[in-house]
Formats: C-alpha cells, sequence, structure tokens
C-alpha cells in the first residue's frame, strides 16, 4: 500500500505505537562501555523491534553493568 503521496514505501521500515505517540523508520540499538564511554556495538533496526530482541547482539561478554 502506497501513501497518500503515492511514493512507495521503505519495506525495511515499520511502525509502532508508544502511548498515543506512532512512529515509523528505524531504530539506533547503541552498545556503550559505561566506564570509558566508547561505543561497542551499534544494531539498526525497524522502528517495531524491542530492544530486548536485539540485547544478545549488544553485548561483548565482559559486561559488569547493563542497564
Amino acid at each position: 500500500m502506497a501513501p497518500a503521496n503515492g511514493l512507495p514505501r521503505d519495506s525495511d521500515m515499520h511502525q509502532t505505537k508508544q502511548g498515543k505517540q506512532w512512529y515509523f523508520g528505524m531504530k539506533a540499538h547503541i552498545g556503550v562501555d559505561s566506564k570509558t564511554k566508547l561505543i561497542h556495538s551499534v544494531a539498526a533496526t525497524p522502528a517495531h523491534v524491542h530492544d530486548s530482541q536485539v540485547l544478545g547482539d549488544l553485548l561483548h561478554g565482559e559486561e559488569t553493568r547493563l542497564w
């Protein structure tokens, strides 16, 4: 189904709802070292993918904290 402007949508993008607000697009999940503040991993997913679904991709195995 094409949006109102007649252009095709990107099939990798999806929509999700938080409260009363709708979001459409992609989401970045970022793994950061809590001591050095350096990014060690990044995963990009459609907006509807929950953070817990990519947790394994963000962990490197030597974490001492997780939040």
